[in-house]
């Protein structure tokens, strides 16, 4: 069985490979029954060693075959065997899914329900909850308090209130009522922590810690951590631990051992004088993920009951352990077979159980969808009264969807593996990643009421740690925290913080600044390192070198479950939205109400600055009974449009929700809004929000009660939200008139359904034309995840599109190009001058006879062919530049800013990041470097395009990001005034979308071939070998 070299004990980081799964039997030498048992072959996925491992009694009905990832926990024999028993050594099943102990404790009732909250992003808001979560932070501020008062928690609960006061609004409740209720739980709660932590008190309380250990006397000496995060990658857990505390354990008259342990905090109280199960699994779960994350034995916990004023010591036995292990095998492998074959767990079957279920309609559905009946339901009736609209059609669409949802998710799946898997391993080309950080100062405290902690990283080595002020400045932008890469991180990402020589997951937060420098993240409290206290906490923190992942969160897709499954509820929104997007009805316009005496139609017609194709689209919004259809066209007005249209829906006192998928896309309208004198409220993280719409958040403004928010929806008419921001509490219940989705061509269509959901009538504005929703998976964008809702209407219902046809961005040679490949001729400009504009120098043009040539203002679009230079493309793995091409666009943009054009009027578009990367490197101006996808809603004066591919078998480019039209488009539209392509035109004419785009630029005369008697080769021999750093 290949090599028999002794692994290393405990494998946290021994990921295995099943190649091979053999059920076996025991044969007893003199009577008894034969025991099954199970032999794993496995191949180590970093070495490729194989090895075996042995499942013995309960351990052989795990569910694992061929293909799985399994992680052994325990040690090897010198044959490469592990035996796993009730005694000894773990298998954890799939590791790289993460299950909340909390998921797991909670799984056994109902191992369907489970999957569903792990699946779907439910809306619920629950009082009890709520004040659970109230407590919570009550106590916990009480035990980070030395000697609390009842006045002090009181007071502190006003905090709490405050805090969460959008939550309250959403359950509709006063926090007058709630507040009374917390005062009554805060005298237990100060004498508990009287009780457990007053060194002056000379009665030590006793704990029973259970049968077999009996009472002990239990001290708190210290709280560690509030609230503390625990991943354990290694057993394929995760959770957040209520408090961790430092205790002194006293037992049968002996000198007590000092032990950290878990204190997990219910409200609630004992049944029957005794913890439940599921309070004790969880834990018991976080003792194990406290083991891993502070390196230590941790064999016992505490759980304290409020309402029954009860504390329970719970002890780690190994039978426990191996039982809630199982578990939370059989439910990642639950998850996992979700995921990828859209397959549930059974139904419970048990009506009583079930009707109470919070899950009970989209459980339901999900049976009928997937083939089930009112018999297989087990629930009668209550099925049928749940499904009797849904049909064949419906689960046609609905299968169809949530596959490509889970297609998607996969893809994130994986990329959140890679951060597990390979964490030791400094991933050079990974762009959502920042790697050998260390903290710059001391955290400042957020101001605003979010409370929040932001810390500043910057690279280890890089020369600012040693320099101040004006020196920092002067010092090479190589060595600078982004400029090696088209950096996917970005302000608003969330992000996953870990140490980088210990591989501890510490924290996640919230990206708030990223510049050359460094990196500004918010988090929800100060950082902690397992293990010190806190007078040592500060140097440990500044001595750590640290990391920064991108946290591909599955939220959003938890988020698209739930809007789609919403869709096929029972109630008269949901059929008006099944009706128009599943069964694609015709939209119904009034075309009566255009004649009447409408004030806002009167304003379309009198207001001078709209065009007629504006007016058409505003009036198409206001005739729509059902939604209709923007196509704004690049250069068009779109925005403006959408603020004429927000002030005629007022003047009917309509109630409007705008959004879109992007932050920026949702603050650009409310700018222009703002402009207006139109006042609205922003819905979102304070961090994502533009410094000039903070102030309509609420956290940005005065609100101190349920009644004040209440109070401010009633003034305000128009609410904005971004499009996975719609199940913020504020929106609970909430209804519209009119729903505005904005870059709607770029956004998926379950993403598109959430803000439908609250309004009678829908706008949706975009051109799917340009970039479709980005999409990660090949499958699921081949089986149609890209086609938005925007353009499954439009090519169903073509009567309900108003489009935006006059353009006021590109001169007339520019937009010739993308009306003849794209458009069909219906773009115009909106002006004589739009038509004629020209990049204007301030100098007269002083350069190359070449460059002079692109430089020239009368020629507003050219392409500078390469094929007659030295100027294939270079592969990298997985990456792809063209070192020349990026010298070219070096030397053309300091042509242009050398002869007097602004860096800031230009801007460089590229398909590839590492491209991107290569001309960052290689110009001497500051100008915007970006891919197409991150330069889509931009423009500039001039735009300088590179192509990049260029190779002896320019076939392949066919299936390149060259060959996506949309993208093309994107980066054909971005210029007003100069359009220069620089790229190799015998590999890009095999690509028969831009063999049309080379051929109208041979019409217009724009090619100019360069030969490498235009280069200066020393030169280009120097810049070279300067970049051969880079790669």
């Amino acid at each position: 069985m290949g090599t028999t070299n002794k692994v290393s004990g405990t494998s946290s980081n021994g990921y295995f490979l099943v190649l091979e799964v053999s059920e076996k039997q025991t044969f007893p030498e003199s009577g008894g029954s034969q025991c099954p048992y199970k032999v794993l072959r496995l191949v180590n996925e970093k070495s490729g060693e194989e090895r075996a491992v042995y499942l013995w009694e309960e351990w052989s009905y795990s569910v694992i075959a061929p293909g799985d990832t399994v992680n052994v926990i325990g040690e090897f024999d010198e044959e490469g065997k592990c035996n796993v028993d009730h005694e000894n050594n773990f298998l954890i099943v799939h590791p790289d899914i993460l299950v909340s102990g909390t998921r797991v404790a909670g799984s056994f009732s109902c191992p369907r329900r489970t999957v569903l909250d792990e699946r779907l992003r439910c809306n619920e808001h629950s009082t009890a909850a709520l004040i659970g979560i109230l407590l919570h932070q009550i106590f916990q501020a009480g035990l980070m308090k030395e000697s609390p008062t009842v006045h002090f928690l009181e007071e502190y609960a006003r905090i709490v209130l405050q805090k969460n006061m959008e939550s309250l609004y959403a359950c509709g409740v006063n926090e007058n009522e709630i507040y009374k209720t917390l005062t009554e739980a805060i005298p237990k709660l100060v004498n508990w922590i009287a009780l457990f932590e007053d060194t002056q008190e000379p009665q030590v309380p006793t704990v029973d810690f259970g049968s077999d250990n009996g009472a002990k006397k239990v001290k708190v000496l210290e709280v560690i951590d509030i609230e503390e995060l625990a991943w354990a990658p290694k057993y394929g857990l995760k959770g957040m631990i209520d408090v961790s505390v430092r205790v002194k354990v006293d037992s049968g008259g002996k000198e007590g051992d000092e032990k950290i342990m878990p204190l997990e905090f219910k409200t609630g109280k004992m049944a029957n004088g005794q913890a439940s199960a599921e309070h004790c699994a969880q834990v018991i779960l976080y003792s194990l993920l406290m083991s891993e994350r502070y390196l230590k034995h941790i064999d016992s916990g505490l759980l304290y009951y409020l309402q029954s004023d009860q504390t329970q010591g719970i002890v780690v036995r190994r039978s426990d352990l191996v039982g809630l292990i199982m578990r939370r095998n059989e439910l990642a492998h639950d998850i996992l077979k979700a995921l990828t074959t859209q397959e549930l767990p059974p139904m419970l079957q048990i009506p009583s159980m079930c009707k109470g279920c919070r899950h009970l309609d989209v459980c339901t559905l999900y049976h009928k969808a997937f083939g089930g009946n009112t018999e297989s339901s087990g629930l009668g009736d209550i099925f049928d009264s749940h499904v009797h609209h849904f049909s064949n059609a419906h689960g046609v669409f609905l299968r169809h969807w949530d596959q490509l949802i889970d297609l998607e998710a996969k893809e994130m799946q994986l990329a959140k593996k890679e951060i597990w898997r390979s964490h030791n391993l400094k991933n050079e080309n990974s762009t959502g990643c920042l790697s050998s950080l260390v903290l710059d100062e001391l955290p400042q405290q957020g101001s605003h009421k979010e409370n929040r902690f932001i810390y500043h990283f910057v690279c280890r080595y890089s020369p600012t740690n040693n320099l101040s002020g004006s020196d920092r400045n002067s010092i090479s932008a190589a060595s600078s925290l982004t400029k090696d890469l088209d950096c996917s991180l970005k302000s608003g990402d969330y992000v996953i913080l870990s140490t980088e020589s210990g591989c501890q997951f510490v924290a996640t937060g919230i990206i708030v600044e990223l510049s050359p420098d460094r990196v500004s993240v918010s988090f929800s409290k100060g950082l902690r390192l397992p293990g010190g206290n806190l007078s040592s906490m500060r140097e440990k923190l500044l001595q750590e070198v640290w990391r920064i992942d991108k946290d591909e969160i599955m939220t959003s897709f938890s988020v698209m479950r739930f809007n789609l499954i919403q869709m096929f509820l029972d109630n008269e929104q949901s059929s008006h939205l099944r009706k128009m997007i599943v069964d694609l009805a015709a939209p119904r316009f009034d075309s009566g109400c255009i004649f009447s005496q409408d004030p806002a139609i009167s304003y379309i017609w009198s207001e001078k600055s709209l065009n007629d194709d504006q007016r058409r689209a505003i009036l198409k919004i206001l005739t729509a009974k059902d939604y209709a259809l923007i196509l704004g066209m690049p250069g068009t007005g779109k925005t403006s449009t959408m603020v004429h249209a927000v002030k005629a829906l007022l003047m009917r006192g309509a109630s409007i929700l705008l959004t879109s998928y992007t932050n920026s896309a949702v603050d650009n309208l409310l700018i222009k809004l703002k402009s207006q004198g139109i006042d609205f409220v922003r819905i979102g993280r304070h961090e994502s929000v533009h410094e000039e719409i903070k102030g309509h958040c609420f956290a940005g403004m005065n609100i101190n009660s349920v009644e004040e928010i209440k109070l401010k929806f009633d003034q305000v008419k128009v609410v904005a939200v971004t499009c996975l921001g719609i199940t913020s509490p504020l929106l609970s219940g909430k209804k519209f008139d009119v729903c505005i989705i904005d870059e709607a061509g770029q956004t998926t269509l379950p993403v598109s359904l959430g803000p439908l959901m609250f309004s009678s009538t829908f706008v949706l504005v975009g051109d799917h034309y340009q970039l479709p929703p980005l999409i990660q998976s090949t499958e699921a964008r081949e089986k149609g995840m890209g086609i938005s809702l925007f353009c499954r209407l439009s090519e169903a219902h073509s009567h309900a599109i108003a489009p935006l046809q006059s353009q006021y961005r590109m001169c007339q040679s520019i937009m010739e190009l993308s009306n003849a490949l794209i458009y069909g001729d219906r773009l115009h400009c909106g002006s004589p001058e739009i038509a004629n504009a020209k990049l204007k120098f301030t100098k007269p043009i002083a350069c190359s006879s070449w460059l002079k040539i692109v430089l020239n203002p009368s020629k507003p679009v050219i392409f500078v062919n390469t094929d007659m230079l030295p100027a294939l493309e270079a592969r990298d793995q997985k990456t792809v530049n063209n070192p020349m091409e990026a010298y070219i666009i070096a030397e053309i943009t300091d042509g242009l800013v050398n002869n007097g054009i602004e860096g800031k009027d230009i801007g460089i578009i590229t398909p590839y990041n590492s491209q991107a990367s290569f001309i960052r490197h290689a110009c001497k101006a500051s100008v915007e470097t970006h891919t197409i996808d991150r330069y889509q809603g931009r423009d500039k004066d001039c735009i300088l395009v590179s192509f990049v591919r260029s190779n002896e078998n320019p076939r392949s480019c066919s299936a390149s990001l060259l060959a996506d039209w949309h993208r093309i488009n994107v980066a054909l539209t971005r210029p007003k005034k100069k359009l220069i392509m620089v790229g190799s035109w015998g590999t890009l004419s095999k690509v028969p979308m831009l063999k049309l785009l080379i051929d109208k630029i041979d019409e217009q005369s724009g090619i100019l071939s360069l030969s490498n008697d235009d280069f200066n080769h020393q030169t280009w021999a120097l810049q070279r070998c300067s970049w051969s750093q880079i790669r």
